[in-house]
């Protein structure tokens, strides 16, 4: 749901920032010290850009962050679009980062909200997949890339990403490979972001009238009344 990149300039203070969704790419952000910090809910940087005369606005906040676990410092990110919605994000850093880069990444954890979807998915020559989702108010198309990193089961088996507006690659969910307990089954189950950011989870299940290896993307609901609707449109 959002790609992106913090990078701490040369005088040690500022960043520069940039983000992309699925609906958006905002380049040229500026991250400044917030000078009036006098609490520690004050965030500790304004997150700035340039109107089209030049003036500076302010569109967002930065705070810094250690996590409970890994004890590794990141930073929470604050910022609103230009259609005035506002979206939470990390700036997190791993061994694979140059120094002083940050890679921008979702908020962690959220509520998920089940909606009425449609979706196809095929597997690729080379165990890829490819597809689409759509609901009311979206319908994107998707690539889903094997996980070369996966060590436990809990780790998804593919990575889901779709473009921005100017081409970057987004990250937007995962696919875990699965079987149904009551019929045994293979399936696909599917957690991803939609465009505006919010979150939903998914099963896919293969179909007798399709070719093998293509399956069709549910809304999420027990296996039983999932593995009978199919059953009924067969």
């Amino acid at each position: 749901m959002i790609t992106g990149t913090l990078t701490r300039n040369a005088d040690g203070e500022t960043y520069n920032l940039s983000v992309a969704t699925l609906m958006f790419d905002i380049a040229h952000l500026r991250v400044v010290p917030n000078g009036y910090k006098s609490a520690d809910n004050h965030p500790d940087h304004h997150i700035e850009v340039r109107t089209p005369r030049g003036r500076v606005m302010r569109v967002g906040s930065m705070w810094a962050a250690t996590s409970k676990t890994s004890k590794r410092e990141y930073f929470q990110i604050a910022l609103t679009d230009q259609m005035g919605r506002t979206w939470r994000m990390n700036a997190v850093r791993d061994e694979e980062m140059p120094k002083d880069v940050w890679r921008i990444v979702p908020l962690a954890g959220g509520e998920t909200r089940p909606i009425a979807l449609t979706g196809r998915i095929e597997t690729l020559d080379d165990g890829n997949l490819a597809g689409f989702i759509g609901s009311y108010d979206f319908d994107m198309d998707f690539v889903a890339v094997e996980n070369a990193h996966k060590t436990t089961d809990d780790h998804p088996d593919w990575h889901i990403e779709a473009r921005s507006p100017a081409g970057r690659i987004v990250r937007m969910g995962s696919i875990w490979r699965a079987t149904s307990e009551r019929s045994g089954n293979a399936y696909l189950s599917i957690a991803f972001h939609a465009p505006m950011g919010t979150q939903h989870r998914a099963n896919a299940f293969r179909r007798e009238d399709e070719a093998p290896g293509t399956y069709k993307v549910v809304a999420l609901m027990p296996l039983a009344e999932a593995d009978g609707r199919l059953a009924l449109a067969a």
